[in-house]
Parts: C-alpha cells; sequence; structure tokens
C-alpha cells in the first residue's frame, strides 16, 4: 500500500467522515511510462467506488484536473479515483487552438487511441484487486469523467472488456490486457460531464483533437472512429448514467447527450439528463471567463443563481413493476443529484 500523504485522514470541511489520501499510486508500468492514480477513501464500512477520469481533449492536463476529490469524497461517501491515462502527442504543426492546450512540462506518457481506453479499463481492473487493501468495495463502481473523460467513461461504460473493441479496428496485442487481466473492467453506472459521445459529430479532419487521438482523420480511419465511439455500443445491458451537458457548449455541443439519452432509451437503460441552459463547456457562461479546468467545475455549476436547466428521464422497469427514477424531482445539478445518482446505483 502507499503511504498515506500528510493530508490523509483529514476531515472535510463540511464535516463529513475523515478521508484518506493516497496519491501517486502506480497502477501500471507502460513502455512510456508509468501510470499513476491518486485514491481518496472515506473512513467509512466499505464505501463504493467512483473512478474519476479528466478531461483535457485527449492531449492535456493530468488526474490532478478534478473537482476537490477530497471534499467529493467525503460528500458523496464513495472512494473517488482520479486516474492518469496516456494522452495522444501533439505534432508541431497541430492546430493553433490544440497547441494552446499542449504543455511540453506535462510529464504524462503518450500513445494513440486504444491507449487511453487501455488504461482507463487497467485502473479499474487494478482498483477492484487492490480494494481489500485500501478499504472500498469492489463489487460497486461508477465511472465519472468530463469532456474527453467523460468520452473515455462513457467508454468504459458501454465496452465492459477492452477485448470487446473491435479487433479489425485495433490489433489485438493493443488491446492486451496485462493489469490484473482476472479482473472485471465493467462499472455500474456512469457520471458524464459534456463528454463526447457520437464521432459522427466530429469533424475528424487533420486539426481535430479525435485524429490525434485516433492517430489518423475520420475518412483514414473510419472503422477506429465508430468503435471509439460510445454511442456505437449502447446497448440493452448498458448501465445506468447522469449526463450533464450546457446547450451553449461551443468545444462539444450537447448534440452529442441527447443522442447518448435518446440512445438510452430506445435500449430502455434508464438515465436522467440535464440540459443546463446558456452554459458553456466547463460550466462557463456569460460573465464567468471560461476556464478549462475541472478544478473549480463544481464551483462554476453551483454558483448563485443555478443556471436555468431542463430535466430528463428514462426510467424503466419489467413488466407489472414501477421503476424509480434515478434523481428525484428536480434537484440543481451539482453534487445533490450526483449523491442522489450513485445511491440508486451504487450504494
Amino acid at each position: 500500500m502507499a503511504p498515506p500523504t500528510d493530508d490523509a485522514d483529514a476531515s472535510d470541511e463540511s464535516g463529513g467522515d475523515p478521508v484518506a489520501v493516497f496519491e501517486g499510486v502506480t497502477y501500471a508500468d507502460r513502455e512510456a511510462g508509468a501510470m499513476d492514480l491518486d485514491l481518496f477513501v472515506p473512513e467509512t464500512d466499505d464505501p463504493p467506488l467512483v473512478v474519476y477520469v479528466h478531461g483535457g481533449g485527449w492531449v492535456a492536463e493530468t488526474r490532478d484536473n478534478v473537482p476537490d476529490p477530497e471534499r467529493y469524497a467525503a460528500e458523496l461517501g464513495c472512494a473517488l479515483a482520479s486516474v492518469s491515462y496516456r494522452l495522444a502527442e501533439v505534432p508541431d504543426d497541430a492546430d493553433e487552438a490544440v497547441a494552446a492546450m499542449f504543455d511540453s512540462d506535462n510529464p504524462t506518457p503518450r500513445g494513440v487511441f486504444p491507449d487511453p481506453f487501455v488504461d482507463v479499463k487497467a485502473s479499474i481492473r487494478w482498483l477492484r484487486s487492490n480494494a481489500d487493501e485500501y478499504g472500498y468495495d469492489a463489487d460497486r463502481v461508477a465511472a465519472w469523467g468530463s469532456s474527453a473523460g467523460g468520452h473515455l467513461a462513457l467508454l468504459a461504460g458501454v465496452v465492459d472488456d477492452v477485448a470487446d473493441l473491435d479487433g479489425t479496428a485495433f490489433p489485438d496485442a493493443d488491446l492486451e490486457k496485462t493489469v490484473a487481466p482476472d479482473e472485471s473492467g465493467a462499472v455500474q453506472a456512469v457520471v458524464d460531464w459534456y463528454g463526447v459521445a457520437d464521432f459522427a459529430l466530429v469533424p475528424g479532419d487533420a486539426t481535430d483533437p479525435t485524429s490525434l487521438l485516433l492517430g489518423g482523420t475520420k475518412s483514414d480511419r473510419e472503422a477506429a472512429f465508430a468503435e471509439a465511439s460510445p454511442l456505437t455500443h449502447v446497448a440493452a445491458d448498458s448501465p445506468p448514467m447522469l449526463v450533464m451537458h450546457g446547450t451553449e457548449d461551443d468545444v462539444v455541443p450537447v448534440e452529442h447527450s441527447r443522442r447518448l439519452f435518446d440512445a438510452l432509451d430506445d435500449r430502455r437503460v434508464d438515465a436522467a439528463f440535464y440540459e443546463l441552459h446558456h452554459l458553456d463547456h466547463v460550466w462557463s457562461h456569460d460573465g464567468v471567463e471560461a476556464i478549462e479546468s475541472e478544478r473549480t467545475a463544481m464551483d462554476l455549476l453551483t454558483a448563485e443563481p443555478t443556471p436555468a436547466q431542463s430535466l430528463r428521464r428514462a426510467t424503466h422497469a419489467a413488466e407489472g413493476e414501477s421503476g424509480t427514477p434515478l434523481v428525484e424531482g428536480a434537484p440543481p445539478a451539482g453534487p445533490v443529484p450526483i449523491r442522489e445518482f450513485l445511491d440508486r446505483t451504487i450504494r
């Protein structure tokens, strides 16, 4: 077990349970470098686990791009693991917007899809194999991601095993499970903040971040783009999902989440979908500077006045039974419905 940091056993500011903190824990050794995670575990009996996948256009940011993990581990009553994954390379002639995101000092190893997805699945399996050591319940796991991380969290939800990706799109060797291969990589629920859900909606040209992720343009790698799209894999046995997206998002258009919700509903998968009016990417809006960071995203989301919202629910049940909505009423988007959703899915 990695030793707790100096902040271990600190209580969150709301007076919740103390949280043990384990930082820089290596879950995989790749040729490109070590893949690490940070783990925040409330000191309660067997809390469920939430695996957080950060955003950054698949090319930027690190695992510390997460909303106050110690606080929300306590408030949500869940262990929270923020995981690193291999980022895409950014060429010298990259589009100006993508180049502006690139930080040459970012130590995260680099790779090309399916490497990021292989890493996320490896982290889930590693966390399952080490649950007894760190003190959480490996049978109750949710994925939570934002933007590019939302894409990877969604894909982790709708594809149980990394080897289930089409081997004609990706070589079998690239899908090999070397970390805790006997453990399951499946999750029981997904929280998605403005994630990329349908690659049919992305330009996929040479300047698009998805082309850096996939190692080629959509026209050149059509099968890979389809397999990397979460919408391709939505099925009747997909896990329940809580989706939140701003209607004015000009980085990941809200149509991604609308199509995702409709696909889940069509396949009778329970879901709740918040459309947040007038909010842009990372919950920025008029009068608030866009900050491409999830570190402050929850603060922006819950700032007064709370944003206008629409909430759609897909609640399904077997014939003769009544379904239970994933979120009761219409609480403002933020930690309250996330807590309710996790209570109904992995608690």
